[in-house]
């Protein structure tokens, strides 16, 4: 089956998803965009996803005039016309399209793209033994806060996993510590506390990451906000990321040293557990 995509007001075959070379998403990543996962035709945490697009358009000053409402009946449809299963839909905003030049054009009109997409998930086998992750210099910009178009950074961190023969990476901002990973959040479980650090310029406010403290408060799991060095996550007894595509992922092994036992471990897997419980109540 063909993809849909929607641009601009139309829904047209994937091969005719065209937006202007003069776009200023294409010329300078100038816009934001959300990524839902469909779970058996039905979208989880869409109202969320929507309200964060929104927000980020806000932040970077990009006037959308569609309303919340609009934008999830949008997506909605977006996912009918595509018989959505397990897949996603990428939510993508830029400030519109103008002659080049770097300060705000007026009266430009901002440009709307929805494209669905197969679901990216973990390999059963990633699932199975775990995450192997290694740390990089963090070197994006400094409102990792905003889901930015401008991933140049994000591109480059997931090559190094690729060029490393691992299956992501974990970034280290110097004179912080271990903030998130490649394009997830991060959690990690010691002296029987879950932690994850706190939101700021330099952590995305993940959706997932909010409903995995969710679901660790519904597990009675203790939970503080916290940034750890690298010594210290490696001393950890659990690593895990998570996001839209990942769920919950187990890390194992951080720069070829074993995690806790080397296996995912049980908070990895409870919490992975209940979020998929939440899901199925959701969309099955």
């Amino acid at each position: 089956m063909e993809r849909i995509f929607y641009v601009n007001g139309q829904f047209v075959p994937a091969n005719q998803a065209v937006v202007s070379a003069e776009d200023r998403g294409f010329n300078f990543g100038d816009g934001v965009y959300e990524v839902v996962h469909w779970y058996n035709g039905n979208s989880f945490l869409l109202k969320e996803h929507v309200e964060r697009l929104m927000e980020s358009a806000r932040v970077i000053r990009i006037d959308i005039p569609w309303t919340e409402k609009e934008l999830m009946e949008i997506a909605l449809e977006t996912a009918k016309r595509n018989n959505l299963k397990d897949d996603y839909i990428y939510m993508q905003i830029t400030r519109g399209q103008a002659v080049r030049q770097h300060s705000f054009p007026e009266n430009i009109k901002p440009t709307l793209v929805m494209n669905p997409q197969p679901a990216a998930k973990p390999s059963a086998e990633v699932r199975a033994r775990g995450a192997r992750v290694v740390t990089i210099p963090d070197i994006r910009w400094l409102h990792c806060d905003i889901k930015a178009l401008s991933a140049l950074a994000n591109i480059l961190a997931k090559q190094a996993a690729k060029d490393h023969h691992v299956d992501d990476v974990l970034y280290d901002r110097a004179g912080i510590g271990i903030v998130e990973g490649g394009s997830s959040n991060l959690f990690y479980f010691k002296d029987d506390t879950l932690m994850t650090p706190p939101l700021s310029p330099y952590i995305f406010p993940g959706i997932t990451r909010a409903k995995v403290l969710e679901v660790a408060h519904e597990c009675d799991f203790k939970v503080e906000e916290k940034v750890l060095t690298l010594p210290e996550v490696l001393k950890a007894d659990e690593v895990m990321l998570c996001s839209t595509g990942l769920e919950v992922l187990s890390v194992t092994e951080v720069n070829g040293q074993k995690i806790g036992t080397g296996v995912p471990g049980p908070v990895s897997l409870k919490l992975w557990e209940t979020y998929m419980k939440h899901v199925k109540e959701a969309c099955y």
